[in-house]
């Protein structure tokens, strides 16, 4: 018998969710170049994500010509966060000390706060480059701590029978 328990259906759902919302970043460049404009789908997404982000073309990363749907900031904090999804099962022991302390929050929001603090008063140039290094470890930080809470949140607030369809699947006989 294979059991699959209300956290994995959750990290599962997280998972996917990252998936498709890093996927929706990238599909709307790729519809434009091969339509020559966004198209309604295209248009869709680049409206959506204008919400989140202030896509301004040149501080924005580009596939064939056309910006993603989102800054290189963005982009990167989203693809950070989704590439940590994806080593958190093999870094479970790292992830339980990360979600005690929210420390690491700050500690990866900060890198991105000082390439904006000091591209305000003109020590440096802020560049894309910068963006990417600074969003993605902000990216990867914030799965560490975010991925166990929504867990746990999901875990109290949910009855466990409402998995109960889930929690027991048969698997192949043992012999």
């Amino acid at each position: 018998m294979f059991i699959v328990k209300p956290a994995q259906i959750t990290y599962a759902a997280i998972t996917l969710g990252a998936a498709l919302w890093c996927g929706a970043l990238v599909l709307a460049p790729v519809l434009t170049a091969q339509a020559g404009s966004p198209g309604p789908v295209g248009e869709f997404l680049y409206t959506f994500f204008h919400r989140v982000c202030h896509q301004v073309d040149d501080r924005s990363l580009h596939i064939d010509g056309r910006p993603l749907a989102v800054c290189a900031r963005c982009a990167s904090i989203y693809f950070g966060f989704f590439a940590a999804t994806l080593a958190y099962l093999f870094l479970k022991r790292f992830a339980r000390v990360a979600s005690s302390s929210r420390w690491l929050l700050l500690l990866g929001a900060l890198p991105m706060v000082l390439d904006v603090g000091v591209g305000l008063i003109g020590i440096h140039e802020v560049s894309n480059a910068s963006r990417i290094v600074t969003g993605g470890l902000f990216g990867l930080a914030s799965s560490f701590v975010l991925i166990p809470l929504i867990i746990e949140a999901v875990g109290q607030m949910l009855p466990a029978r409402l998995f109960s369809p889930f929690i027991t699947l048969k698997g192949p006989p043992h012999a």
